[in-house]
C-alpha cells in the first residue's frame, strides 16, 4: 500500500513514511521553500512530480552491520564494503523516457529536477535523503526569471560531483533538526541560494565586476536589520530594502560588508545580546528574546559560533 504525500512543489507516492525524519522545514512562511532530512531503514520507492524545483543527494548506507542510518559517506563503485558489506543501489527513472534503462547508481547520488519532471526512485536497502524543494514562485524569485522561460536539465549524478551542494544540506540539516521553533528565514534562503548556484541550476554569469552597495542602499540595509533584530528577516526583505535582485544583493552586500548577509545578521545580533548580558538587567532568555533568537540554547550555540564562546563567559571576560 503506498503513502501519497505532498511537499512544497513536489508530489507523488511513497513506498512507506521515512523510518526516521532529521530535520523538516515546511514551505510555509519562508517563500515557498521547503526542506527534508530523511532516513530509511530497508528497501522502498517513491514516485514523484516535480512543479517547481527540487534538489537533492542521496547516501546509499551500508547493509548488514547495522549502520543504518551512519552520518558519513564513501565515495566509490564498489558494491561492497571493507568488510563485506553490501551498499544500497539506487535506481532513478524519468517517466519521460519509459523505454530507457534506469539510471542505476552504488553509493552515493546528486539528483536535480525541474518543472514538470516525472518520475521514480527505488533503494534496496539502508538510504538517506536530504532535499530542498522550490515552490514555482521561489524558482523565478531566485533565479530572477519566469519559469515559463527557465530551462532546468534533469541531472543525476555522483554526488562527489557535488559536494558544496552535500555540505550545504548537512548544515541545514543540523539547524533544522531537534528545535521546536521555527527555521531561520534568512538562513534558508541564503542556504537555497547557494544550492542553486551549486548544484547549476543558476547559469553562472560572466566575467564579474566587483559588486558594491551604494552608501544609501548600506544605509537602508543596516537600517532595517536594526528595526527587526528581534524578529525573522528574510534575503527578499533586505534585498528589497536596497531595491537589488537576491542574487546580486548577496554580492553587492559582502563587497561593502566583508560577510554574506547571514553572517552580518548574526553579529548584529550577538553584539546586541553581548550588551544586554553585560548590563546584568536581564536573563539570558530575555537577552536571546531581543536579540531575535529563538531561545538561551540557540543563542549560546550562535555565540559559540561566532566568537568561540558561550554568553557567560563572554560576559565574564568583559566585566574582568
Amino acid at each position: 500500500m503506498s503513502v501519497p504525500f505532498v511537499n512544497a512543489s513536489v508530489q507523488g507516492e511513497l513506498s512507506a513514511p521515512p523510518d526516521q525524519i532529521f530535520g523538516q522545514i515546511p514551505a510555509s512562511g519562508l517563500d515557498g521553500i521547503a526542506f527534508l532530512d530523511f532516513a530509511y531503514a530497508s528497501a522502498g520507492h517513491s514516485t514523484h512530480r516535480v512543479d517547481g524545483l527540487l534538489v537533492g543527494t542521496w547516501q546509499g548506507l551500508l547493509q548488514g552491520n547495522g549502520q543504518g542510518t551512519r552520518q558519513g559517506t564513501r565515495h566509490d563503485d564498489a558494491p561492497e564494503g571493507r568488510h563485506g558489506e553490501r551498499r544500497t543501489r539506487l535506481t532513478f527513472r524519468d517517466a519521460a523516457v519509459p523505454d530507457e534503462p534506469p539510471d542505476e547508481r552504488s553509493g552515493d547520488a546528486f539528483v536535480l529536477r525541474g518543472p514538470g519532471f516525472a518520475g521514480s526512485t527505488r533503494w534496496s536497502g539502508p538510504c538517506r535523503g536530504r532535499y530542498l524543494a522550490f515552490m514555482p514562485a521561489a524558482v523565478e524569485r531566485m533565479t530572477e526569471a519566469p519559469l515559463a522561460r527557465a530551462e532546468f536539465a534533469t541531472l543525476t549524478c555522483d554526488l562527489s560531483e557535488r559536494m558544496t551542494v552535500f555540505h550545504l544540506l548537512a548544515a541545514l540539516g543540523q539547524e533544522a533538526g531537534g528545535h521546536d521553533t521555527a527555521a531561520d528565514a534568512l538562513l534558508v534562503d541564503s542556504v537555497a541560494l547557494a544550492v542553486l548556484r551549486a548544484s547549476g541550476a543558476l547559469t553562472p554569469p560572466g566575467p564579474r565586476r566587483s559588486a558594491a552597495l551604494t552608501a544609501r542602499q548600506a544605509r537602508r540595509v543596516r537600517d532595517l536589520v536594526a528595526e527587526r533584530i528581534d524578529a525573522p528577516l528574510s534575503l527578499r526583505e533586505m534585498a528589497q530594502a536596497a531595491g537589488l535582485s537576491e542574487g546580486y544583493f548577496v554580492r553587492a552586500f559582502k563587497g561593502s560588508f566583508g560577510v554574506t548577509p547571514y553572517q552580518y545578521v548574526l553579529r548584529e545580533r550577538v553584539t546586541l545580546a553581548q550588551s544586554l548580558i553585560r548590563s546584568g538587567t536581564v536573563s539570558l532568555g530575555e537577552a536571546a528574546k531581543r536579540a531575535g533568537f529563538p531561545d538561551a540554547r540557540r543563542m549560546g550555540r550562535t555565540f559559540r559560533k561566532v566568537i568561540g564562546r558561550s554568553p557567560t563567559e563572554a560576559a565574564r571576560l568583559q566585566r574582568a
